[in-house]
C-alpha cells in the first residue's frame, strides 16, 4: 500500500470484515455515480458513515452472507455482485445503495487503485 492509497481489493477485504459484535464495520466511501440504461451519472457521493450489506428483507436489514433467509429459504433472487462488481452500502439514514466498485475513488479517506 503506498501512503494516502489503498487498493481495491484491501478496500472489499476491509467491507466484509466484522467488528467483536458480529456487525460489519463502518466505513468512509466516495464513488462516482453511473447509470448505462439512463445514460447518467459523473455525480460524485460522499457517505462518511457506511456499512455494507446485502439489503432488506421485511423492513429488517441484512448483512449476513446470501444463503439462506433466517427460515431457511432459498435467496429468491441473487445480485450477482462479484459478476457486476457491485455492493451494497446501507448510509446512516437507513437508505441503501448500489456501489460499482471500480467507481469507488476513495475509502477511508485514501485514495483506491486497482
Amino acid at each position: 500500500m503506498i501512503n494516502g492509497y489503498i487498493q481495491l481489493t484491501k478496500v472489499l477485504q476491509t467491507m466484509e470484515e466484522l467488528d467483536g459484535e458480529g456487525n460489519p464495520l463502518r466505513f468512509q466511501i466516495r464513488f462516482v455515480t453511473a447509470n448505462k440504461s439512463n445514460k447518467t451519472g459523473g455525480e460524485i457521493i460522499e457517505v462518511k458513515d457506511a456499512r455494507k450489506c446485502i439489503g432488506n428483507r421485511n423492513g429488517e436489514i441484512v448483512f449476513d452472507k446470501r444463503k439462506k433467509h433466517a427460515d431457511n429459504s432459498q435467496i429468491s433472487r441473487n445480485p450477482n455482485h462479484f459478476a457486476n462488481s457491485t455492493r451494497n452500502i446501507i448510509l446512516a439514514n437507513g437508505a441503501i445503495r448500489k456501489v460499482h466498485i471500480r467507481l469507488i475513488i476513495e475509502f477511508n479517506n485514501q485514495k483506491v487503485f486497482f
